[in-house]
């Protein structure tokens, strides 16, 4: 039996930028039973209710927020209106959220904007210039097999990546091949990425993508955690219910162009690196404080 300490919305309702159709997203924290703590079988990580309702165990939830994971972050601080469940661990759990947050948060919440930004631009090439075909071995001048056995090909690319190729006597021949390969591979999973986008794509965002060009949903959201990163690494303050919810919508709805959201993402990367750079947060979170806090609540729950 798991004891639910905290649970809250997530997603487009938490941030205020929900409409019509809009899913309720639902994320909590519990701890599990003394089973997932003193047992042989492996503890789970998380309890997944649906798709769109999950809960971290307790030392899951604090390991992504010392690692500054954006998901967590917006749970942990989420506008107080948006609590369903805070028990007296859960009070305590949220008492600690300064402690969660350091200047990771420009390579967290940057990163995940980057994300963002290259399936925009993987979708908009799909849109603009879909492939054809399967690509085959011989396009790229290839035998039907691979002449080169995995396990070389393999330790030839991380020669390769650590800058090592004149050490290994790697002959012309070889690296032309193992270029071929290596090109020969990526098409293959650029078909297959792009198969599976075909497959599961969204009606509602392919409507956006057919109207605008590109993804613009994903354009909002690149923007928010970008403006989120600053706002953490300035302020020190985690402001998931928006302020600025009406410029947002309004990106969702297509007020940059393409070529203006590529120009916003490179204005709002610098302003991250600035914001990093000027942060008063700490390098790294507290570990020892979350863990000590961990050990505090479990311990508390069992008891129990």
């Amino acid at each position: 039996m798991t004891t639910l300490i905290f649970e809250t919305l997530h997603g487009s309702r938490a941030y205020g930028l929900a409409r019509e159709g809009s899913d309720t997203d639902l994320k909590g924290v519990v701890i599990g039973p003394p089973s997932w703590y003193f047992g042989l079988a492996p503890a789970p990580e998380q309890v997944e209710l649906s798709a769109d309702h999950v809960r971290y165990e307790l030392r899951k939830a604090l390991r992504l927020a010392a690692a500054s994971n954006p998901s967590i972050l917006e749970v942990l601080f989420a506008h107080p209106d948006d609590h369903r469940v805070v028990t007296e661990a859960g009070e305590r759990l949220l008492a600690a959220r300064s402690v969660m947050l350091s200047k990771q948060v420009a390579d967290t919440f940057g990163g995940y904007a980057l994300s963002q930004l290259g399936r925009i631009q993987r979708h908009r090439r799909w849109l603009l210039e879909p492939p054809k075909e399967a690509p085959t071995r011989a396009r790229f001048d290839l035998p039907e097999r691979t002449v080169i056995p995995k396990d070389q090909l393999g330790a030839a690319e991380a020669l390769m990546a650590d800058g090592r190729v004149q050490e290994a006597e790697l002959t012309p021949n070889f690296l032309a091949i193992l270029d071929r390969e290596r090109r020969y591979r990526a098409a293959r999973k650029e078909w297959s990425q792009y198969q599976h986008w075909l497959k599961h794509r969204n009606e509602r965002r392919a409507a956006l993508e057919a109207k605008h060009g590109y993804d613009t949903k994903h354009a909002m959201h690149l923007v928010r955690l970008c403006r989120m990163a600053v706002e953490i690494l300035e302020t020190g303050e985690v402001k998931v219910r928006r302020d600025d919810r009406e410029a947002l919508l309004a990106v969702r709805d297509g007020a940059l162009s393409y070529d203006a959201l590529i120009e916003e993402a490179e204005r709002l990367k610098a302003q991250i690196a600035e914001a990093k750079r000027r942060s008063t947060l700490p390098d790294a979170p507290d570990e020892a404080a979350l863990d000590a806090l961990a050990v505090t609540l479990i311990e508390a729950a069992l008891r129990s």
